[in-house]
């Protein structure tokens, strides 16, 4: 009997303390392990690559020969088109993503800013938001019968959480207990709409592949976790053409509620 109360104790104290530390847990900048800012587009009507390629594919080329920290390589093909940049990173590999692609809604932009491959990589890309307005702005010029009416700016963080479940973390915020051990998986989806922008938190659960950093007998990969946090701020009244103006209110918003404000909410520190 002593044996087994001892057993007991120590197992609700692995509880207790394994709780203390899910409910602990601080988002910040450090447990960053991947960032991907992108840039979306709606514009009306629709840019569709069958009827409007050699157009698209004159606007890619200015894109590489402006702005050839970004956009490298076009791509394109019957049924799609994009151009792809091949980032250095500091472990001497190279990260080849898509950095602007027509999607049926319109054109996207995506630079990545952290990504975790062997370790975490920060990528370096000054000005990106001056980038993307001037990019935009060489859009309008190339398709002037089109009108832009919603820019979006998304921001797409992994935060790692190391050796505890993720989905403990985000389930530890239910005020049930049951409910906190009968979840296997969880999705928290929130508009918050502020200043006339529209903010859309989606959180979950991720696992996390990472590799070793010692040999001997250390496995060679061991399983981490994550919690996914993608915001998307745009505007919330569409209109029939978004000024530059309009535009740059929006990703100045955006620049400045990420992280800091964004961090200050996923820490209930409101």
């Amino acid at each position: 009997m002593v044996v087994l109360y001892t057993m007991l104790n120590v197992i609700i104290s692995s509880v207790l303390l394994s709780a203390a530390k899910q409910m602990n847990y601080q988002f910040d900048k450090e447990h960053i392990s991947q960032h991907i800012v992108k840039y979306g587009v709606d514009i009306r009507p629709n840019i569709v690559l069958k009827q409007d390629k050699t157009k698209l594919q004159d606007y890619c080329n200015c894109l590489i020969e402006q702005f050839p920290q970004v956009f490298e390589t076009l791509v394109a093909g019957p049924k799609q088109l994009r151009v792809q940049k091949s980032f250095l990173l500091s472990n001497n590999k190279r990260a080849e993503m898509p950095t602007f692609v027509l999607t049926n809604r319109g054109p996207l932009f995506t630079f990545p800013q952290r990504l975790y491959i062997d370790d975490v990589q920060d990528l370096d890309i000054p000005q990106k938001d001056k980038i993307f307005r001037k990019a935009l702005e060489e859009m309008r010029t190339k398709f002037v019968d089109r009108a832009v009416t919603r820019v979006s700016v998304v921001h797409e963080f992994v935060f790692d959480t190391g050796q505890i479940d993720s989905l403990d973390i985000i389930a530890s915020n239910l005020k049930n207990d049951v409910w906190r051990q009968r979840t296997k998986n969880l999705r928290i989806w929130l508009e918050t709409p502020m200043e006339g922008k529209n903010i859309n938190v989606e959180i979950r659960p991720t696992h996390l592949r990472r590799l070793a950093r010692s040999g001997g007998n250390v496995p060679a990969q061991n399983m981490g976790f994550g919690i996914i946090v993608n915001v998307d701020i745009n505007n919330q009244q569409i209109k029939d053409d978004l000024a530059s103006g309009e535009v740059r209110d929006i990703v100045t918003f955006a620049n400045d509620y990420v992280p800091e404000e964004l961090i200050k909410f996923l820490n209930n520190e409101y």
